[in-house]
């Protein structure tokens, strides 16, 4: 068996109607048995735990853990990355699934390649439980994979969720432990990250990702979302170089000003 020196972590938190679902596409991994898994609980109150270990159950490389109390989504995420002692480590976020099998196996092959990009992202079908809509995100050409920049990322979140994403462990660890980054998500900390090399596009659709009631961004009002979006663009003046600060600036003023 190669060890692919990945691990695999699944933040899940009143996930019980998805987790499932949700393993069984890690299960479905070309390189799942070279890798860890996680799945870690944030104290939900269903029964999301007991799913979990029972579809994870026989398999020597996964492990399920349950925070003592609800740690919130960056405090999680901050736990999860000491956690980790492998070169790489993925996302899966409890709702959400991996529709390609060779999803991670490309990604290390674009990361090995690029040495000074921290990340690697792939394209994803979004579900709107609430209209029942569909789409890609975010609607690039397939298999022209490529290198996006920081200001490539102010505009909008190409990456849209942690799903998406494989990282390399310490520039994950650093980005994740920035104070900055608290309330930001992943797009705050996805920028941060992109700032030093940019970060690797890996043009296939490789991700389902849910956006539903209890979903932590999609349960936001509108103001709400604005409200973050800004608080974002300000703490990311806090982590990257002062020669990105008239472009974060604009669009500070771009998000005050929409309607």
């Amino acid at each position: 068996m190669t060890d692919h020196g990945i691990t695999i972590i699944v933040p899940t938190y009143n996930h019980e109607a998805y987790i499932a679902d949700a393993i069984e596409s890690v299960l479905d991994q070309s390189v799942f048995e070279g890798c860890k898994v996680i799945i870690s609980d944030d104290s939900s109150t269903d029964n999301t735990v007991e799913i979990a270990q029972s579809v994870s159950a026989g398999f020597s490389n996964i492990i399920v853990r349950q925070n003592t109390s609800n740690l919130g989504v960056m405090e999680h995420y901050r736990l999860l990355s000491s956690l980790v002692d492998t070169p790489y480590l993925a996302i899966l976020e409890g709702d959400d699934h991996w529709a390609a099998t060779e999803k991670l196996e490309l990604q290390k092959s674009l990361m090995d390649a690029h040495p000074n990009t921290g990340l690697c992202f792939t394209a994803c079908s979004v579900n709107d439980e609430a209209t029942g809509a569909t789409w890609d995100h975010p609607g690039w050409p397939v298999d022209r994979h490529r290198v996006v920049h920081l200001l490539d990322m102010l505009a909008s979140n190409p990456v849209a969720t942690f799903s998406n994403c494989l990282y390399r462990t310490h520039r994950f660890a650093e980005a994740v432990q920035c104070s900055s980054t608290k309330g930001g998500y992943d797009w705050l900390l996805n920028m941060t990250i992109a700032s030093e090399g940019g970060a690797l596009f890996a043009a296939r659709n490789c991700t389902g990702y849910r956006l539903h009631a209890n979903g932590a961004w999609t349960r936001l009002d509108r103001e709400q979302k604005r409200s973050g979006i800004l608080q974002s663009l300000v703490a990311l003046k806090n982590n990257v170089d002062s020669s990105f600060f008239p472009y974060i600036d604009a669009a500070i003023l771009r998000a005050q000003h929409e309607a």
